[in-house]
């Protein structure tokens, strides 16, 4: 029901009436696809689910409440990877030499530029498989010769390969209100390619940041309107290059192996006074 202020939302799960006008504040994070009844068509499933998306998330993102870690519109901008380096850029960040391309010849010319190599990252880090489940795709090290023709079906996204300079990874979680950094490392080579290969093969540690990082940060939330980050580096000997940005991504089990209170930084995000975002 819609009056001349706002929309009165009330959701029914299960029997149970939950009026969102009582909620003051949203965790929102990696929200799952809509289901729709069996026995529709094609198009009548497609129809279903988009009416959904637009009607639900829209009333959703109409409530005037605090989002965290942040209005799904502003979340949505923010995974677009081209737009995080060059946000993060703009923000003093340092970023890792980077092309993205349809075009072989320009990916093999890149490759070979680059001593030891470069890798190649997906730009949504996930596919859909056959059956239906979402898997990940690891950062993989590609040569000039592994470089054929199939890069020219789409874009794709290589980056210079600092895995044989790198002393570790660092994943911040960032908020107004704090942050914490934890380096996370390993000497298996798959591992130190991409962290996700290899969890048994990880130590954790709590990590300082650098002063100009902590600011580069928050200047990168401020741009984006973001309540909250998951910010990824990788620290070498000549200093920490900016990765990634998912405002999703995971954090909880960093706090269970290091003790670094992340939980709090959460809170605090969805009941604090939040700083003007100018």
């Amino acid at each position: 029901m819609a009056s001349a202020a706002a929309w009165r939302v009330t959701i029914i799960p299960d029997g149970t009436v939950l009026d969102l006008a009582d909620v003051a504040a949203v965790f929102y994070r990696q929200s799952q696809p809509f289901t729709v009844p069996e026995g529709l068509s094609g198009a009548e499933e497609r129809f279903a689910r988009v009416e959904g998306r637009f009607g639900l998330r829209g009333l959703l993102a109409s409530l005037p409440v605090r989002w965290v870690p942040g209005r799904p519109g502003r979340v949505a901008d923010s995974e677009y990877k081209p737009l995080q380096l060059a946000t993060a850029a703009r923000c003093g960040l340092p970023v890792t030499s980077t092309v993205l391309t349809n075009d072989p010849d320009y990916a093999r010319s890149f490759a070979g530029a680059h001593e030891p190599g470069v890798v190649y990252k997906a730009l949504m880090h996930k596919a859909i498989a056959d059956d239906g489940d979402v898997r990940l795709i690891l950062t993989a090290p590609v040569t000039p010769a592994d470089i054929d023709d199939r890069v020219g079906m789409t874009m794709h996204q290589f980056q210079a390969n600092l895995a044989d300079v790198k002393e570790f990874d660092a994943r911040l979680l960032v908020t107004r209100h704090g942050q914490i950094g934890v380096a996370i490392k390993s000497e298996d080579p798959h591992a130190r390619q991409d962290f996700r290969a290899r969890y048994d093969a990880l130590t954790y540690q709590i990590v300082n940041i650098p002063a100009d990082i902590a600011e580069g940060c928050r200047r990168y939330l401020r741009s984006f309107e973001l309540e909250l980050g998951v910010l990824d580096f990788c620290v070498a000997a000549r200093g920490w290059h900016f990765q990634e940005c998912g405002p999703g991504a995971q954090w909880a089990w960093l706090q269970e192996t290091t003790g670094a209170a992340m939980d709090e930084l959460v809170t605090k995000a969805l009941i604090g006074d939040v700083d003007d975002l100018g």
